[in-house]
């Protein structure tokens, strides 16, 4: 689904379901990309899920094929170099969460490790932190690595997801019309950009089951916009 799609499916609820018939483009703007926010945060596991005596949330990233598959998009990968005084590498740009952390030149995988349990590891005759068998932390600076002689290392990331943005201008009769040049399109699947649909129809009052939304976007195709 591209912008104008996804915007005319918006468009279409509203007018069945309040009548009004109109969202301002700068208000689906807004809307769908809190949206696209919550929805990327449901996937990665919201904490809000997490239970007593359940380590993991109802839906978590790396816990299905499916769930990773929606996230593909988001998935990026870089070489980040590392301060081999501080071990800080920094974030990669628009970074959320890591998928995996390897050394630059091989597959042998750097394990994250606790702030309390950094010390175990360190003295640890069989875990102590070598270039081959490193550790990181998470802190407010970035990834910090030990040892931190450990050079450059290889980060793939799930990252924010890029705005959706429907473009426009506005013609002789103050109608506003779809400017594509100016428009960014999502980079959901359908049935993933479906469900953001859902959450944004939600922020606006527009309460509806995935099934409807569906059968709306197929009134759209039948109907030819």
């Amino acid at each position: 689904m591209d912008v104008n799609q996804v915007y005319l499916l918006c468009q279409y609820a509203v007018a069945k379901n309040t009548g009004q018939g109109y969202l301002s483009p700068d208000d689906f703007n807004m809307v769908i990309n809190v949206a696209q926010k919550s929805y990327t945060d449901y996937l990665l596991g919201q904490y809000q899920q997490y239970q007593v005596k359940r380590p993991i949330p109802i839906v978590a990233f790396g816990e299905t094929e499916r769930i990773r598959t929606s996230l593909a998009p988001l998935i990026s990968e870089e070489v980040i170099p590392v301060n081999n005084v501080t071990g800080i590498g920094a974030f990669p740009y628009g970074f959320i969460q890591v998928d995996a952390m390897w050394g630059q030149y091989g597959y042998y995988n750097i394990r994250y490790t606790e702030q309390d349990r950094l010390s175990a590891n360190i003295r640890s005759v069989i875990d102590t932190p070598t270039t081959t068998n490193a550790v990181y932390l998470i802190r407010h600076e970035g990834f910090q690595f030990f040892p931190p002689t450990i050079g450059s290392v290889r980060c793939s990331y799930v990252e924010n997801p890029p705005s959706i943005i429907w473009g426009y201008i506005t013609d002789a009769n103050d109608i506003n019309v779809w400017n594509p040049s100016t428009s960014e399109n999502p980079v959901w699947e359908d049935q993933d950009m479906l469900s953001i649909v859902v959450r944004a129809l939600a922020l606006i009052g527009v309460n509806l089951q995935m099934n409807v939304v569906m059968q709306y976007s197929n009134d759209i195709k039948r109907g030819g916009q």
